[in-house]
């Protein structure tokens, strides 16, 4: 390959170790993962060249680089919740989920470097001054549902001067005050549910026909509540004062694709919910969600499934799936007519009789065997993925049948340390494994990935935290005090990028994922890294042992 100087690269091996020298053996700089960008600095030596990566500059065998980007899945530690920050080949950033607090606010600061980042309008820069630039731009935010844990995080984003946002994709319930004079007296209220009026079905079934289907609707509600309490209409307002251009599109399965992202391209994101059925009323009808429970089970339930596909990887984004949606969304897809738990509870009520079980109870068992199966055979035509999003941080809210459906090689787990639900579950976790694919399926967590033993270097970190303080106390002028503010915070960013994030890279062919070590062992061995290979005799992806760590 003849480099260009100035060009971007990329890393083309599993890992790569960046050289202060042109020499195999000399002193490590970094260590550099699949995908990792790299920019040519026009010098060589030899089989050697040298490179800007990760903040370093120094030496890579020029074997290691390509100028293709592979795609780029980073499972960040947001604590409580989920938050997911995707690179695609064309080098579009997607956002999926941001988690309750600042953690992805911190980490896009840190991967962007927005911190140093001179943004006109931001931090008293005009446009003439050297250097200014325009926002970083995210291309596409997904809010998989209205829950607090999985929206509220974008709140930093969407007001910070820095950042612009191009399109907020939702799933149309949206938490709304609702008065006496807002209410349609052909629809059902609910007491503690505000995501608008139901209509009533026959058989029983309700369906929210107060749904957000258009940009307009959306861009209406939010200027009609300016004042409103609701956290989820605060946090759009802030999308929509800050981002004048921002166009909130609803998903759900009847759109397909998202838009660019469809049937044929690079990377494709199919949308697998949630699922909407069309409700009549007078001479109007709507797409609307069924009522799965109360408003928490309807919220969680109905959260924006995404299905990405490049090459021969699936990787699967589920929100906070439970067993209510499992049902309906196996109902649909397997087109059958029970509901899949129920059938779960009668296989481990008669299995649990053991030899005292009747014959009838014994041709049931059998019969009930034989339609569980059915079902994730004709599910797995449209869930099987190789790595998948835990859905709900591990909860124990979930299906087996539906879990044998998706047939994951891989099961990523974020949660966090201040939940009272103690995820994940411990009968979750072993239902990961059990119904993983392959001998070793794989669970991270990133709850785990960033675990630190009692009395660790944590107070090392806080230690540097107390010193910044005391210079920022001590500082003479208000640019010397912002300097040292700036370097604090990225020094906040930076510690949540490198523990906890499970970062997933691939073409398609080669997979990858990997984790920070804590406490490496070098400068060439940061990384705890998996490898997936692709077998062409079973047609689908198997798991390689670790590339790095023990």
């Amino acid at each position: 390959m003849s480099l260009v100087k100035g060009k971007s690269y990329f890393i083309s091996v599993t890992d790569a170790v960046l050289r202060a020298e042109p020499l195999k053996n000399s002193e490590p700089k970094n260590h550099l993962l699949f995908g990792d960008w790299l920019k040519y600095l026009g010098q060589e030596n030899g089989a050697w060249a040298k490179v800007q990566c990760r903040g370093d500059k120094g030496w890579l065998a020029k074997a290691n680089f390509s100028s293709d980007r592979v795609l780029e899945v980073n499972f960040v530690d947001i604590g409580q919740g989920d938050g997911c920050h995707i690179v695609t080949p064309n080098d579009e950033v997607i956002l999926v989920d941001a988690g309750i607090g600042d953690n992805m606010f911190r980490f896009i600061n840190w991967r962007y470097n927005l911190r140093s980042r001179k943004v006109i309008g931001a931090d008293g820069v005009d446009a003439d001054d050297p250097g200014a630039r325009e926002p970083f731009e995210i291309d596409h935010v997904v809010i998989s549902h209205p829950d607090k844990d999985h929206y509220y995080g974008f709140q930093n984003l969407f007001e910070s001067r820095k950042v612009t946002v191009k399109n907020v994709y939702h799933n149309g319930a949206v938490e709304r005050p609702i008065s006496v004079a807002d209410k349609d007296p052909d629809l059902r209220y609910f007491s503690k549910d505000d995501l608008g009026g139901y209509i009533e079905k026959q058989h029983g079934d309700y369906f929210l026909w107060d749904m957000v289907t258009s940009d307009t609707t959306m861009q209406q509600l939010i200027k009609k509540h300016k004042t409103t309490r609701k956290q989820y209409l605060q946090t759009l307002r802030k999308a929509v004062e800050n981002n004048k251009d921002v166009k909130f599109t609803t998903l759900n399965a009847d759109r397909d694709y998202i838009p660019g992202f469809s049937d044929g391209e690079k990377v494709e994101i199919k949308v697998l919910g949630p699922l909407t059925e069309k409700i009549t009323r007078g001479n109007k009808y709507k797409r609307c969600l069924v009522k799965l429970g109360n408003e928490g089970v309807t919220k969680n339930g109905h959260s924006v499934i995404l299905q990405l596909r490049i090459g021969k990887l699936k990787v699967m984004l589920g929100g906070d799936l439970n067993t209510e949606a499992e049902n309906y969304l196996l109902r649909h897809y397997a087109q059958t007519s029970f509901d899949t738990s129920e059938l779960e509870n009668r296989l481990y009520q008669i299995k649990a009789k053991g030899h005292t079980a009747s014959s009838e109870e014994k041709q049931e068992l059998a019969e009930t065997e034989i339609e569980l199966q059915a079902i994730i055979t004709k599910a797995r035509r449209h869930f099987q993925a190789d790595i998948t999003k835990a859905c709900h941080h591990g909860s124990h809210h979930f299906s087996e049948t539906f879990l044998q459906a998706l047939n994951s090689l891989v099961t990523v787990i974020s949660s966090g340390d201040e939940e009272s639900y103690a995820h994940p579950r411990p009968d979750a976790l072993g239902s990961f494994g059990k119904y993983g694919r392959g001998v070793r399926p794989l669970i991270f967590s990133t709850e785990l990935a960033r675990n630190t033993k009692e009395f660790s270097h944590i107070y090392d970190y806080f230690s540097r935290l107390k010193d910044y303080e005391a210079k920022i106390e001590a500082a003479t002028s208000d640019k010397e005090k912002k300097k040292i503010e700036t370097k604090m915070q990225e020094e906040k960013d930076s510690n949540v990028a490198v523990y906890g994030m499970i970062t997933l890279r691939t073409d398609g062919e080669k997979v990858i994922l990997a984790q920070k070590l804590e406490i490496p062992s070098g400068d060439d061995n940061k990384w705890d890294i998996h490898e997936l290979h692709f077998n062409d005799n079973i047609d689908e992806f198997e798991y390689l042992q670790s590339a790095k760590g023990h």
